[in-house]
């Protein structure tokens, strides 16, 4: 009982700093970031529909029933918007190996709802936690095989935990572990990360065991995102100098039916994939991403790297710290190390850099260098470890700095602060740390130029002052006064103001119904939106009011308010505009 006891105490000791870190997030969550009711959005609705479609509505197996000759069939799946066309069929875009992985979680939470008859389509709340629950766990096991990957590099226990925090913490995997806990990152990530170990390991010892395990981890990457595949490019810097690349592979070339053991097992993996394409459509091997690719002859290196948009650097710092590890590879004189590092990089930033969407759509951060972290956290470790006391103060102070940072703008993306994906310097800058409320949505107005507007009618007001604490109305129109109203889809506020930051004051625009005084429009954003540069300057703003598209009925009216708090307001030159919008 004691040895066992002693056993147990060993093994829990092993994963004590993983489970204190990911204690760490889940409590920032809790308290801070707040628990996503949806953590399955956007393309984690792809990775994930695997397992609803086989195990709740039967709909995966499609191969004989093309759209034209049963169209209810696809009803569930043309609603979805991960399915694209395929010879007459519809074809999941995204691969299988992200629903593979979750579903352990999967299949508890579909047994449990089932009992209780509670099941429906598989997105409900229990599903939904349940992928939440799976991106922490690959998380955890990602920080695990993080350790056991930088154990393999004589890497310090202190060096090992401060790598571990800041992977967790200070990165974009922050916010894809909990509101799109669905994509596929986390789970790329640890599929890499254990991948690079097994094939550190296998380097260091020769371990044929070392070397099936890289084929299996190896096999589920390439069914988890095929682009990741660009892995295998990092092997030359693991085997650690040009002797142990050439002995290492020699020793497979001399056993050959071993290396091809290892093949079948990532063909094993593969198989998986090609199954359910042709269940699908009936073609065993297809490019799903239909109408998208690579365009190589125009990457945008700099702007994937640099730009406020998505920056990789820009939005996870401490990346950028880790590069400054190839310093310390080139005074310890370890070129092969310095040079086959540098090489991975670069081709992975072109090729990623060349996708047809370099920023990747609606996201947090550059997100497709998440799956990719090991590799620049090896480099960090290195560094690190390797200097002078004062030196590592240098390098921990900004590092750990990070996490705030991170923390804040994941928070920000979440409460509407980041603009998803319209971000530039100016806005960047605008909202940077900045939480209140009275910045939500201060990014996201509709934007129009000239050529997108006609303009049905425009009135100029008089300068307009509010006191303090007041809700003033300083214009009020009936829709039966404008001509062509029915052709009105946009009201543009325009007007002169100091924009101060502080500022609390918002301006409302509704539509009242004169007989029923019910509204069918309101909306009441803080006057600091309608903010074109930089806060705290006088200058002109204005707000693009996007109205239903209802028809509109002429005995309602357009009212505009100010509603004042702790100071008064003066707006200068202030124009309403009528406008025919066309997006």
């Amino acid at each position: 009982m004691v040895i066992f006891l002693r056993k147990s105490l060993s093994f829990l000791k092993s994963f004590l700093f993983e489970g204190v870190i990911i204690f760490f997030l889940i409590f920032t969550v809790n308290n801070y970031l707040g628990n996503s009711p949806r953590t399955i959005n956007a393309d984690g609705i792809g990775y994930y529909d695997y397992l609803p479609s086989i195990f709740i509505h039967g709909d995966i197996n499609r191969k004989g029933e093309p759209v034209a000759e049963n169209p209810e069939l696809y009803d569930r799946i043309n609603g979805l918007g991960c399915y694209v066309d395929y010879h007459g069929h519809k074809v999941n875009k995204y691969p299988c190996g992200t629903a593979l992985l979750q579903f352990p979680f999967f299949i508890v939470n579909y047994i449990q709802t089932e009992r209780s008859g509670a099941i429906d389509d598989g997105y409900q709340s229990p599903f939904q936690k349940g992928i939440f629950h799976a991106a922490i766990f690959y998380l955890f096991l990602s920080a695990f095989f993080l350790k056991l990957l930088l154990e393999q590099y004589q890497i310090r226990k202190f060096t090992i935990i401060v790598s571990q925090l800041l992977l967790v913490l200070g990165t974009s995997l922050t916010h894809y572990v909990t509101a799109d806990a669905g994509f596929s990152h986390v789970y790329s990530l640890f599929a890499i990360t254990a991948f690079l170990y097994f094939v550190k390991r296998y380097f260091n010892t020769q371990n044929i065991r070392a070397f099936y395990a890289a084929c299996v981890f190896l096999g589920l990457i390439l069914i988890l995102r095929q682009i990741n595949i660009l892995i295998v490019l990092f092997i030359p810097f693991l085997a650690g100098s040009y002797t142990n690349l050439r002995d290492g592979m020699r020793n497979l070339l001399q056993h050959y039916w071993k290396s091809g053991i290892g093949i079948l097992i990532i063909l094993a993996f593969f198989s998986i994939q090609s199954l359910l394409w042709y269940l699908q459509t009936g073609i065993a091997f297809l490019n799903s991403y239909q109408g998208e690719g690579f365009d190589f002859l125009d990457p945008a290196f700099f702007s994937i790297l640099f730009s406020y948009k998505k920056g990789l650097f820009v939005y996870t710092p401490v990346l950028f710290i880790a590069i400054f590890g190839l310093i310390t590879l080139i005074v310890k004189r370890e070129y092969y190390l310095c040079f086959t590092w540098i090489g991975f990089f670069i081709i992975l930033t072109y090729i990623l850099s060349s996708w047809w969407s370099w920023f990747y759509g609606c996201s947090f951060g550059l997100r497709a260098y998440i799956d990719f972290y090991a590799c620049f956290f090896i480099l960090f470790a290195l560094l690190f470890d390797r200097v002078k006391i004062w030196l590592k103060i240098l390098i921990l102070v900004p590092s750990l700095l990070t996490i705030p940072i991170n923390v804040i703008q994941t928070y920000q993306y979440k409460n509407y602060i980041l603009h998803w994906i319209e971000m530039d310097r100016a806005k960047y800058w605008r909202v940077f740390l900045r939480q209140e409320d009275r910045f939500r949505g201060i990014l996201w107005q509709t934007n129009c130029d000239n050529n997108q507007c006609e303009l049905i009618k425009e009135i100029c007001l008089s300068d307009i002052e509010v006191p303090a604490n007041n809700n003033q109305t300083v214009f009020k129109i009936n829709q039966s006064d404008i001509n062509d109203v029915g052709q009105i889809n946009l009201i543009q506020i325009v007007f002169d103001n100091s924009f101060v930051d502080e500022e609390t004051a918002r301006v409302i625009l509704c539509i009242k119904n004169i007989e029923s005084g019910n509204l069918s429009y309101y909306h009441n954003p803080f006057l600091i939106h309608f903010v074109q540069g930089s806060l705290g300057e006088y200058q002109t703003g204005s707000y693009n009011f996007v109205l239903p598209s209802s028809e509109r009925d002429k005995n309602d009216i357009i009212i505009l308010d100010l509603n004042t708090t702790d100071n008064p307001v003066k707006l200068s030159n202030t124009k309403i505009r009528f406008l025919h919008f066309t997006p």
